[in-house]
């Protein structure tokens, strides 16, 4: 079983931003080869509230660190993982978060997350049990 966490839209938009807390233990998980993933409507989700350089940032941490990898939808099966998930948040549309569902089930990951309260309504639709971490700065 591989170890690994999925980032939802919000932390990779704190990645983005520079926060030292998020980008720390990316790099850390990076250096103890944990895999770290990124859901690509997650990442494009980020990005609008992202300028160009910080969007380059976090492109350039995908592209450096070897365990950081992008989860695109590629297959039908990813299709069918996405479909499983956003027909469960008909009444949110949070596309960005169905994808970070589907991948961290796919994989048998936990999330990753800078703010609990965005899960709260995700997670109030879902049948399943999620894993979610919060990332923190415990000074």
């Amino acid at each position: 079983m591989s170890v690994g966490y999925v980032l939802d839209d919000v932390t990779i938009s704190e990645l983005g931003r520079g926060d030292l807390v998020v980008a720390n233990l990316v790099a850390a998980l990076d250096e103890h080869t944990i895999r770290v993933s990124v859901p690509a409507i997650a990442l494009a989700s980020a990005q609008h509230t992202l300028s160009e350089s910080q969007t380059e940032a976090v492109h350039g941490m995908i592209h450096r660190l070897e365990h950081v990898r992008l989860e695109p939808i590629a297959s039908t099966e990813d299709v069918l993982r996405l479909s499983a998930v956003s027909v469960r948040l008909t009444e949110q549309q949070d596309i960005p978060a169905a994808h970070t569902v589907a991948v961290a089930r796919y994989l048998g990951f936990p999330i990753l997350a800078t703010d609990l309260k965005r899960w709260e309504p995700v997670r109030a639709h879902l049948p399943w049990q999620l894993d979610i971490y919060e990332i923190s700065d415990s000074d």
